[in-house]
C-alpha cells in the first residue's frame, strides 16, 4: 500500500482548512479601522474657533498570530466651532508622525493659527521640526 497519496491528500486538506479560515476571518473584520489620540486642543482668543491636533492610527489584524497591530498613520488638525463636532480637518504633510514629541498651538489672531511640531532626539531636545500656518477661513 502506498502512503504518499494519503500524505499528500492530508496535507492538502489541512492547507485548505487554513486558507478557508483565513478568508472567512478577513471578511468578518475591517482591515483599517482608524483610531486617534488627541495631542492638544486650543481655542481662539475670541472663543469662536477651536483646533484639535490628533495622531491617527490604523489598526489591522495579523492573521498569523491573531494580534491587533496599530501603526501611526498621520497627524491631523481638526477645526471648527467650540461645542460642535470637529469633522473638518487638515492633514499635516512632510513629517514623521512616530517622531512627534509635542505640539504647540499659537493664535496670531482669531482666524490665523500657527502649529509647531516638536520632535525629540537624543542630541537635540525639543527642537521645532516643522511649523504650519493656517488661516481657518481659507481652509
Amino acid at each position: 500500500m502506498k502512503k504518499w497519496p494519503w500524505i499528500i491528500l492530508s496535507v492538502g486538506v489541512i492547507l485548505l482548512v487554513f486558507m478557508m479560515n483565513h478568508i472567512i476571518d478577513k471578511r468578518q473584520q475591517p482591515s483599517n479601522m482608524i483610531s486617534s489620540v488627541s495631542l492638544t486642543t486650543s481655542t481662539s482668543p475670541d472663543k469662536k474657533n477651536i483646533v484639535e491636533v490628533k495622531k491617527m492610527y490604523t489598526q489591522s489584524t495579523d492573521y498569523f498570530d491573531y494580534e491587533q497591530k496599530q501603526k501611526i498613520d498621520s497627524v491631523r488638525m481638526y477645526y471648527g466651532q467650540p461645542g460642535s463636532m470637529l469633522n473638518q480637518y487638515k492633514e499635516f504633510k512632510g513629517i514623521q508622525p512616530s517622531r512627534i514629541h509635542d505640539v504647540d498651538v499659537y493664535w496670531k489672531d482669531n482666524q490665523h493659527v500657527i502649529i509647531d511640531i516638536i520632535n525629540t532626539k537624543q542630541q537635540q531636545k525639543n527642537k521645532v521640526k516643522k511649523r504650519f500656518n493656517y488661516h481657518l477661513t481659507e481652509l
